[in-house]
């Protein structure tokens, strides 16, 4: 199974029309402070060096993460989520990069210190979460730090979601998601769900592991 990305430019062009000031309502945006803290807060993430979002949207995270000194780049699989996130002026520089995290190979040459996963791996389906993964394992540096914020699922049973009768979200048991990062040689150091009504909610800390087998 892989995903139709492209909803993703209707679900950002809707976000616009309804004068939201980002992805899921301007609620949501207003908790980035708080998001950034409860990943700078830990004694492991660095706090200085290159950033990379993956899933940015309209960058409120990148430009709140750039106000901390970081060197951020962004980056979406819709180019209007790109679009706005370059309308969006800020005192501080941040790169905005339209590419499909769901390909080998994105960003060639890049490492990153810190790689946030904001909501986006719950979108990623099928094998595409293995390449996903993969890109992330190469992209981190070799002290970095990989954090995730995703859906899962209340107990051991994954679920994949619909929307318009195509397969939409992946939500995963928290063991299978510890599984693919562990596949990916990603290493947890430590990871809390929030219990919700309908699905669950984790933050998971990863590191790069030594590369002793190969990728899938």
């Amino acid at each position: 199974m892989h995903g139709n990305y492209l909803i993703y430019d209707a679900l950002y062009e809707e976000a616009r029309q309804h004068g939201w000031h980002g992805w899921g309502g301007n609620s949501r945006i207003a908790s980035g402070p708080e998001q950034v803290q409860r990943i700078l807060q830990k004694p492991y993430v660095p706090h200085n060096g290159r950033v990379l979002e993956l899933g940015c949207g309209e960058g409120h995270l990148c430009r709140l993460l750039a106000a901390r000194g970081f060197d951020v780049i962004g980056v979406d699989v819709s180019k209007v989520a790109i679009d706005w996130a370059r309308e969006k002026l800020s005192e501080f520089p941040v790169q905005y990069i339209h590419a499909d995290l769901s390909q080998p190979g994105v960003l060639e040459g890049k490492t990153f210190d810190l790689i946030v996963d904001g909501n986006c791996l719950h979108c990623i389906l099928g094998a595409d979460r293995v390449v996903f993964l993969n890109n992330v394992y190469r992209l981190l540096s070799h002290d970095g730090i990989f954090f995730v914020s995703s859906l899962c699922a209340r107990d051991a049973e994954s679920v994949t979601t619909q929307r318009e009768g195509q397969a939409y979200r992946f939500v995963p048991s928290v063991e299978y998601l510890l599984q693919e990062l562990d596949q990916a040689q990603l290493a947890v150091v430590e990871w809390d769900v929030q219990e919700r009504d309908g699905f669950h909610h984790i933050h998971v800390f990863a590191k790069k592991e030594a590369a002793t087998k190969p990728l899938a």
